[in-house]
């Protein structure tokens, strides 16, 4: 306690400025070290943004059926939240810096297999590979960051940082999509891997090196890993087949049977290890829990982007590029944004920063909902990427705070973990039922796009009403 007091006190000088963080002493350099876990933020991001534009052409070269190619982003997704919670605890039990410098080359050869093959088969597994590989970056980056930021000031300006670099790489990778496709989509792919090889370089001078670990290594609860990542993929793959089989399709009702007795087996494995992969515990800290059910928001605003990339491409008849050029307004305001929904969270509070950013997201989407097909698309994308670009830069660090902020040492990377696997398994689930509605309504023209549309919609109020319920919950406690 008095360590933590002292910390707070020195967080700002008489100038209102923050003072270096509590443990930046034993690193070398802050400012290179924070560049490189954002930069590792930065290629996730730009890999799963710069597919979208692609996804078209990948279609048609490699002759997938619709139902199939949103495995090219489901299978990322996939990969990367249902290893998220693995990732996370071993970033708490082993050396940060082996993790991420070993996972980083694991991305940059999937990556090279990806772009060299000619089957769609491969290419999703590949995806699946870099995804997995980014399950265990993702949080590893986080515990580093989280580590070396302590005090809640730094801590909230440098997520700041991140999380607005992290949104430059989602417009960037649209952009780049775009005009990488124009040449051939197999550069998407090329890409991610040279600036892997850059930011393992990177890591090796600026991370430092592992600490010891004091009284041993727990035991890794692979079991608990395999059951949540296997039930997670039953899911999402029985709500896909259902797109084009139906919801009475035996094997949709058999995927969907074992997601449900996996997921069971799943808490019931964590329950009796002895060192859980999620010890059930931490769900009973409402923020957290709360934070992570909100960020089914990325999974829309990702679905979003599936729907309107398809809308651009095969109903207006734009190129990749101008398709991926129409959500770079959006992507620009969040990166220019982000740093200063962070310092909102400080003044306000979590809970009213994320509900604003959530409720200026879903007025984007239902303008493209009731006006698409009436109004000028050009006017419709450009007030949506006002809103959303803002929205998200709004709601997205204010979610992080709540969710990681209070993280011990000993549970940074667990709490990265979580989060992002609620982000990332949302998007499979998200995506895959506005693919599912898209599907069932291919053939009633702007009909099909109105019900994806629909769908991430509905899910962004659901969510906005969830994050509105913190307010004054939280608001309460404080008085």
């Amino acid at each position: 306690m008095t360590e933590t007091s002292s910390s707070s006190a020195r967080a700002t000088d008489v100038q209102g400025r923050v003072s270096p963080p509590t443990n930046v002493g034993r690193i070398r350099n802050a400012s290179l070290l924070l560049a490189v876990v954002c930069a590792v933020q930065f290629l996730d991001a730009m890999d799963i943004a710069s597919m979208g534009p692609a996804l078209p052409l990948v279609q048609q070269e490699l002759g997938m059926s619709p139902d199939t190619l949103q495995w090219v982003v489901s299978a990322y997704a996939l990969g990367f939240g249902g290893f998220l919670l693995l990732g996370g605890r071993l970033a708490d039990i082993f050396g940060r810096k082996k993790l991420l410098i070993g996972w980083l080359a694991v991305f940059v050869v999937a990556s090279f297999i990806g772009g060299l093959t000619d089957g769609g088969f491969v290419l999703v597994l590949a995806r699946l590979a870099k995804g997995i590989s980014a399950g265990f970056t993702a949080p590893v980056a986080m515990a580093i960051l989280l580590d070396a930021f302590r005090d809640p000031q730094s801590r909230n300006k440098a997520l700041g940082t991140f999380l607005a670099i992290v949104s430059a790489g989602y417009s960037l990778g649209l952009v780049l999509g775009g005009l990488l496709s124009g040449i051939s989509w197999r550069l998407v792919l090329f890409l991610p891997a040279v600036v892997g090889i850059i930011v393992a370089v990177m890591a090796m001078v600026a991370v430092p090196a592992d600490r010891p670990r004091e009284g041993g290594r727990p035991r890794v609860d692979i079991l608990g890993s395999i059951t949540v990542t296997a039930g997670a993929i039953a899911l999402v793959y029985a709500v896909s087949r259902a797109s084009v089989s139906g919801w009475g399709d035996s094997l949709t009702l058999g995927s969907l049977g074992a997601a449900v007795v996996l997921l069971l087996a799943f808490v019931m494995v964590e329950r009796v290890h002895p060192t859980p992969l999620v010890p059930l515990s931490i769900f009973s800290r409402p923020q957290l829990s709360r934070a992570n059910v909100c960020m089914l928001m990325f999974g829309a605003y990702v679905a979003f982007q599936f729907v309107l990339t398809l809308y651009y491409q095969n109903v207006l008849g734009w190129s990749p590029f101008q398709a991926g050029l129409a959500f770079l307004l959006g992507g620009v305001l969040t990166a220019a944004t982000a740093r200063y929904g962070a310092a909102a969270v400080t003044k306000y509070g979590a809970w009213p920063v994320a509900t604003a950013g959530l409720l200026m997201l879903a007025v984007g989407y239902l303008g493209w909902v009731l006006l698409i097909g009436h109004v000028n698309p050009l006017v419709i994308l450009v007030a949506q990427q006002l809103l959303g670009g803002i929205g998200f830069a709004a709601a997205y660090p204010a979610l992080n705070i709540a969710a990681v902020g209070s993280a011990k040492e000993d549970e940074q990377g667990l709490a990265s973990g979580l989060f992002n696997a609620s982000s990332q398994i949302g998007t499979g689930v998200v995506i895959a039922l506005t693919a599912t509605l898209l599907g069932l309504n291919a053939d009633a023209g702007l009909g099909g796009y109105r019900a994806g549309l629909w769908t991430v919609t509905a899910i962004t109020v659901a969510i906005t009403l969830l994050a509105a319920g913190g307010i004054a919950r939280y608001s309460r406690r404080s008085a």
